[in-house]
């Protein structure tokens, strides 16, 4: 029972990251792409509605997946995130800088304060996109952890893999950004915003920068698919390939401009991917790039009987209300009448 508390509450953190990323990922899109596609006020404030309207809540899940690591696994969490402050420095920044430039845009009607604003809104979007990637690939490469101590060399988790999945990341967050101000109907922006992508080729970097980080997670000893899961069943193998696929046809849509397919072909591609990182890396809470003998297990992480039984009764009560809560969000903002 105590093991099979603490492998739900892992299969909860990489839920609550994927749900958090779906939703972040279009809002961070159109808080970037303003200074590209937004020059007057009128424009940028109809962006400002509609990055506004969905972000109540997101951050919810990013916390939850956060707290959960804290909460259930105390010593992984410790060792973790001790190998990290610096990026999860920058994390804390591109949110806090986020929020409040978003909020204070027009606060002030002077043009220079709006122009600041917008670029601050831009770049700390950027950020947010930056970290994220770095952060989810290094969950599925492996952390530099030897010898019960992880590496303080604050560059480490940035190699060639992580940084290419952040910035797969940010043109993930402009692609779907631009969809996103399609589905709020305001084609003259998105058509702009999609202009965009097309001609400066982001929609074409994403397989590229998708297969660089494919090959930087299977490039170690103990890459995910040499993992526990991944041995005892071949056929997962199908699994990132299908990841893949899905990131290719984000390509072919944005290339054919439809926004429908293009938006379900993220989140197919997304989504298997998280499914492929943490069956891959199960049953490592952390995951060691230098050795699986050397990683942190669920078991040998994970807080006390009562604390799990606790934090799922918890969460079974809180998550649904959240989903329902954020599910008629984007049900209400999204109808015709509402815009």
């Amino acid at each position: 029972m105590h093991e099979l508390l603490g492998i739900i509450a892992f299969g909860i953190i990489g839920l609550a990251y994927f749900i958090y990323l779906v939703q972040e990922i279009p809002i961070i899109g159109v808080g970037i792409l303003n200074i590209f596609i937004a020059p007057t006020n009128e424009e940028k404030k109809k962006l400002q509605s509609i990055a506004g309207l969905y972000s109540d809540g997101v951050e919810v899940w990013l916390i939850v997946a956060i707290g959960l690591t804290f909460a259930a696994f105390p010593h992984a969490f410790g060792q973790i995130f001790s190998g990290i402050y610096v990026p999860a420095f920058l994390l804390l920044a591109a949110l806090i800088f986020r929020g409040l430039s978003v909020e204070l845009l027009f606060k002030d009607d002077h043009p220079k304060w709006i122009k600041y604003m917008s670029l601050a809104w831009s770049i700390s979007g950027i950020l947010l996109m930056f970290v994220l990637g770095v952060f989810f690939v290094t969950i599925f490469t492996g952390f530099p952890y030897e010898n019960g101590a992880m590496s303080f060399n604050v560059l480490s988790i940035f190699s060639t893999a992580s940084m290419s999945g952040g910035l797969l990341m940010i043109a993930l967050a402009l692609i779907i950004g631009a969809v996103w101000i399609k589905f709020n109907r305001l084609p003259e922006l998105s058509e702009k915003a999609l202009k965009l992508i097309k001609k400066y080729g982001i929609i074409y970097a994403v397989p590229l920068l998708f297969s660089i980080v494919l090959m930087g997670i299977n490039n170690n000893v103990t890459s995910i698919v040499s993992g526990q899961l991944f041995l005892a069943n071949p056929w997962m193998i199908a699994l990132p390939l299908a990841s893949l696929f899905f990131f290719i046809l984000v390509t072919l849509f944005g290339h054919l401009k439809k926004v429908g397919l293009l938006y379900g072909s993220f989140v197919a591609g997304v989504s298997l991917f998280f499914l492929s990182g943490f069956l891959g890396t199960y049953p490592y809470i952390l995951f060691s790039e230098v050795g699986f003998s050397e990683g942190i297990t669920i078991t040998d992480s994970m807080a006390s009987e009562t604390a799990l039984v606790v934090m799922s009764v918890v969460i079974l009560i809180v998550l649904p209300v959240v989903l329902l809560y954020q599910g008629y969000k984007y049900v209400y903002f999204l109808r015709k009448d509402q815009h």
